[in-house]
Formats: C-alpha cells, sequence, structure tokens
C-alpha cells in the first residue's frame, strides 16, 4: 500500500472536516473575517511545510538516490501559499488601519518587534543546532550567522522581508494625508523592491537569494487594494460568480503552465544573458508568476464566499503561523537527507551518508514525523518568543512618563504642520517633494474612490438598501454598514444596517412571526410591508433611558436588523423617525 495516498486523505480531511457550505443564493459574508483568513492561513501553512518536505524529497535538483515521489504536486508552487500570506497581510493591515482608531500609534512594537524577535530567535537556534550537527565555525561565523545577515535559518527569508512591507505601510499611512497616495506609495515600494532583487544574481551568503524573495511580493499591495475596493468587486462576484470560479481555476492552471514554459525557454531567472537583458527576463518572469499568484488567491477566495472553512486544528494553526513557519523548517534537515548542506562541509563522519540526524526516506513517513514533531515544536517555540516579547514590550511605558502628544486629530495635523515646516528648507525635503508629487499624478488611478457611485446605496442579503440623502456611509463591508446624518438642520443618529442580529434578545428568532410573538422586550412592535412589498417588524428597545428604532427585516438570506439611537439629549426624534421610514420604504430586490 502507497501511504502517500492516506496522507493525502488525511490532509483533505483536516481542510473541509467543520467545512460549511452555502446554497443558491446564499453567500458567506464572512469569507473576508479574520477568523476566515486565518483559517485560510492554517490551509496555507501546511502547503508551505508540504513544499518544503516536497523539496528535500522529490525535487529534480535533489541527488538521485535521495529522491523519492508521493508529494511531487508540491514542488514547485510555494511561491503560491507565500502569495496567499501576503496578500492577507495587505487585507488585514488596510482593514485595522481603517476600522481602529489609532491603529498606526505603536504600530512598530505591536506588528514589527515581534516579527523581528521571532527571527532573531530561530537564528539563535538554528545556529546551535548546525554547531550540535557538526558545523564547523569559527567565531567570526557564528556573529554573521546571529547578525541575520547569514542566514542559519534558510526557511526564514519571508520573516526578513515582511518588516520592511510592515514598515513601508506605517510610513505610508503615517505621513500621507489621502489614502490612495498611501496605497501608491505601498505599490511602488513592492515595484522598486522586486527591481532590487532583479539586480542580484542566485548566491547563499547574503539576503536576496534567488527568486522566491519576489516572485509573490506583489500581493501585499494587491490584498491592501482588495480591502479598499472589496465591497464594489464583492457585489460584481457575487452576480456573476459561476463564471469567475471556474475560470479563475482554469486560470491558475493556464497560467501556471505558461509562466513555467516562458521561464524554461523564453525568459528565465538564470540564463546566460547579461547586463539590462538579464534584469529585464527576470521582471518578466516574475511577472509571469505574479499573474499565477493572482490566480491562485482568487480562487481561495471565490471559494470562500460559499464555503466557510473552520475547525480547531486550521484555527490554531492560523494563529502560529509565524511560529511554524520558523520552526517546522528544522525538522524538514533533521529528517532530510544532508541537513543544510552540512554533509558537503563537514564530511559525512557520524551523521552517516545522508547527512542528517535520522533520515527518513519514505516519504509519507518523513511527512508525518515532520508535522508531528512541528507542533510541540512550534508550541514551544512560540512560547519562548511571547516571553522575550513580554519583557521588552514592558520597557516602553513604564519610561513613557513624559507627557503623550495630544490625541486629537486637530491637534496631530497642527503639529504634522509645524514639523513640516520646520524641515521644510532641508535638502531632503526638497527632493523629496517633487518626486511624490510625480508620482502621485501617475498613480492617478490609486485616488479612485472606490464607490465613485452613490455612497448611500448598499446590496446585502439580496436586498438593495438607499439612505436618505441627509446620511453619509462612514462604514461599510460584506456584512454591515453606518450611516451618519451630516446635514446641520437635522439631527438624526447613525443608522446601522446588520446582516447578523447584533444582540441575544432576537437571535433565535428566525421568522418576524416569532419576533411579533415572542420579542415583548420590543415594544410598539408591528409589522410593516413597503410599497416594494419587504416585509419587517418595527419598534422600539430601550436601554437605560436610551431608546431605540429597530426594524426587523425579512431578507432571503435571514433576518437583517435596521437600527438607529433616538437619545433626545443627542437627537430629535422626528429626525429619527424621518430617516428610518425613508429607508425603510427604499428597501427593494436587488435581483
Amino acid at each position: 500500500m502507497d501511504w502517500m495516498y492516506l496522507l493525502y486523505f488525511l490532509l483533505g480531511l483536516l481542510v473541509f472536516f467543520g467545512a460549511i457550505s452555502f446554497g443558491k443564493g446564499i453567500w458567506n459574508e464572512e469569507y473576508t473575517s479574520l477568523k476566515q483568513t486565518k483559517s485560510l492561513l492554517g490551509i496555507t501553512a501546511f502547503g508551505i511545510a508540504l513544499h518544503h518536505l516536497a523539496e528535500k524529497t522529490c525535487a529534480p535538483w535533489n541527488p538521485k538516490i535521495y529522491i523519492v515521489h508521493g508529494l511531487d504536486p508540491f514542488v514547485s508552487v510555494g511561491y503560491l501559499f507565500v502569495g496567499v500570506f501576503l496578500f492577507c497581510s495587505g487585507l488585514g493591515l488596510y482593514k485595522s488601519q481603517k476600522n481602529k482608531p489609532d491603529y498606526l500609534k505603536g504600530f512598530l512594537r505591536r506588528r514589527i518587534l515581534p516579527v523581528v524577535i521571532a527571527f532573531y530567535l530561530s537564528e539563535f537556534l538554528y545556529t546551535a543546532v548546525r554547531l550540535a550537527m557538526g558545523e564547523k565555525m569559527n567565531l567570526v561565523t557564528v556573529l554573521w550567522y546571529l547578525s541575520g545577515l547569514h542566514m542559519a535559518n534558510t526557511y526564514s527569508w519571508y520573516v526578513i522581508v515582511i518588516p520592511f512591507f510592515y514598515l513601508a505601510f506605517w510610513a505610508a499611512f503615517r505621513f500621507c494625508r489621502r489614502e490612495g497616495a498611501a496605497l501608491f506609495l505601498v505599490f511602488l515600494f513592492t515595484i522598486g523592491y522586486t527591481a532590487l532583487c532583479a539586480c542580484i544574481d542566485r548566491q547563499n551568503d547574503w539576503w536576496i537569494r534567488g527568486e522566491w524573495w519576489y516572485n509573490s511580493i506583489i500581493l501585499f499591495p494587491m490584498g491592501m487594494i482588495f480591502a479598499k475596493h472589496e465591497l464594489k468587486i464583492t457585489q460584481i462576484a457575487k452576480k456573476i460568480y459561476w463564471l469567475l470560479l471556474p475560470l479563475s481555476l482554469a486560470m491558475v492552471f493556464l497560467l501556471s503552465q505558461q509562466s513555467d514554459w516562458l521561464i524554461d525557454h523564453r525568459w528565465g531567472y538564470y540564463g546566460e544573458y547579461v547586463g539590462s537583458l538579464k534584469i529585464l527576463h527576470r521582471l518578466l518572469s516574475a511577472g509571469s508568476q505574479w499573474l499565477v499568484c493572482l490566480a491562485y488567491t482568487s480562487s481561495c477566495f471565490l471559494l470562500m464566499m460559499k464555503i466557510r472553512f473552520g475547525n480547531r486544528i486550521l484555527s490554531w494553526l492560523g494563529t502560529v503561523t509565524l511560529d511554524f513557519y520558523l520552526i517546522h523548517g528544522l525538522f524538514v534537515e533533521l529528517f532530510g537527507y544532508n541537513f543544510l548542506d552540512l554533509a558537503k562541509s563537514i564530511g559525512y563522519n557520524f551523521l552517516g551518508i545522508s547527512g542528517s540526524l535520522f533520515y527518513i526516506k519514505n516519504a509519507a513517513l518523513y511527512t508525518a514525523v515532520v508535522l508531528a514533531c512541528s507542533v510541540p515544536g512550534t508550541l514551544l517555540f512560540g512560547l519562548i518568543r511571547k516571553k522575550i516579547t513580554g519583557l521588552i514590550q514592558k520597557e516602553k511605558p513604564e519610561r513613557a512618563e513624559t507627557p503623550s502628544r495630544p490625541k486629537t486629530l486637530q491637534a496631530r495635523v497642527q503639529e504634522r504642520r509645524e514639523r513640516a515646516e520646520a524641515y521644510g528648507k532641508s535638502h531632503l525635503q526638497r527632493i523629496l517633494m517633487p518626486a511624490i508629487i510625480l508620482l502621485v499624478f501617475l498613480g492617478l488611478y490609486f485616488f479612485l474612490d472606490s464607490s465613485n457611485g452613490n455612497k448611500n446605496i448598499r446590496i446585502m442579503n439580496r436586498l438593495k438598501f438607499q439612505a436618505p440623502a441627509a446620511f453619509t456611509l462612514e462604514h461599510g463591508d460584506s456584512y454591515n454598514a453606518i450611516w451618519k446624518c451630516t446635514e446641520t438642520d437635522k439631527k438624526a443618529g447613525y443608522m446601522i444596517l446588520d446582516t447578523e442580529i447584533p444582540d441575544g434578545n432576537a437571535r433565535s428568532q428566525d421568522t418576524l412571526e416569532r419576533i411579533l410573538s415572542e420579542c415583548d422586550w420590543l415594544t410598539g412592535r408591528e409589522l410593516y410591508v413597503n410599497p416594494q412589498g419587504i416585509r419587517m417588524v418595527r419598534g422600539f428597545v430601550d436601554y437605560s433611558g436610551q431608546p431605540e428604532r429597530r426594524y426587523y427585516i425579512e431578507s432571503p438570506n435571514g433576518i437583517m436588523v435596521l437600527c438607529m439611537k433616538e437619545d433626545e439629549r443627542y437627537y430629535d426624534t422626528g429626525d429619527c423617525e424621518e430617516a428610518m421610514f425613508q429607508m425603510a420604504d427604499s428597501i427593494r430586490p436587488a435581483d
């Protein structure tokens, strides 16, 4: 029996166990939520581990004596999995910056410092294991490894690169007043990084060792751009979903085949061409693989629009991807042949002919052992990393006894203006400002608002809602929307539309009839049918003297809620009633 079949079955079971599929006309409205992307990252982390295992067992560059087939499909797809990681990173950063007040405050300490600590902890660990395995090092070699410039952990390139992109994100959104300009600068940074990488030949000493350092990097800004235009993209995708899904899956196959052929026969990363032609060929090769990454990532998210992935294992793995990413390679090397190319430098002596601690030739057993060892290794590594991070981060608040910068928006704008005037005469400023203006002009596309049409129109749960003209959209995603009254002669509260009932009182009520008969806490409740035939129950909820007007709306995908607080200290009840009534009467089928 070929045990690889059992392994593939178990991996498939792991991915789809606990998954929920949605029927016709029903969507996974949380397909870009943190919980869903964590599950996707859990799946992707397994994919990256299998890619590294495949490189160690059946990659064509291995000596024939050590090639064992079984994981062949994973040999050349590692960049696709990394692309998903990069896309989700960009997506998550943009959403957090958009929805969390003062998200950029303390960003370097919260987001970048833990990654840097994890990288150097892994470098110390891998250096120690290299020494234990017999690698000959002098003091200079040890210091190079501990500095991180020479990589003791050759699997850690992603952890080296991502802090620079986090830093680019922070700088762009910290110092650019316009969101479009910030997005364009992150995009430009990505292009510049790619161009730099293309100028460097493959080598085994320093950073940027090969094409895998940049052949999926474009997914980082693409994730941010998707997050900005998520609502519009989702609406379009729903309308032509059954065309997009098979098309995207077909494009993954066709583009990957075309990319492989072009890289092998036309362009390539490391041919005999020289000079600018060499750089051009590398950029073209990277561009062809970028397209494959985009198609693959699109397929993943399209699938998640109809399938809600998730189980305890994927959820856990999605939260420890950093630790798993850094630690699993150690076991890949310890049980594979030629531990980190160590046999080449010290001979075979006590390590045996394979040059590893314990060489497992059977691919299925090798995979099972590596994954099994990676779980406790990840837990231990994560525990140590968190302890070190906590000790370092605790020092910050203790030293911050001096008054902090004013938190009001007006004070921050004034401080930024004063700082700009103070440095406006420097040579650096005189060089940067014209350059930024030019780049903003060239990137005009990114300044276009994702909702150039009527922002007050929303389509949710197959219903179309149009807020009154006095209201402006404050926040909107695939499952809720918030409008603010901006007309000075109106005194109405925030209007909130949610596809999920936000409190426990009516969460179990799946029909309007049950809400009418059982929700006695909803005072003045009555059934209302608007001119378009949309049924709803309206009434009031009282929260400690703060009444809230509610409409429970019947939609093809379940009960939705539209609500507005009517505290008389701040709002006019007449304006609130008028706004809610106009919104209720605007609801119509979206199909």
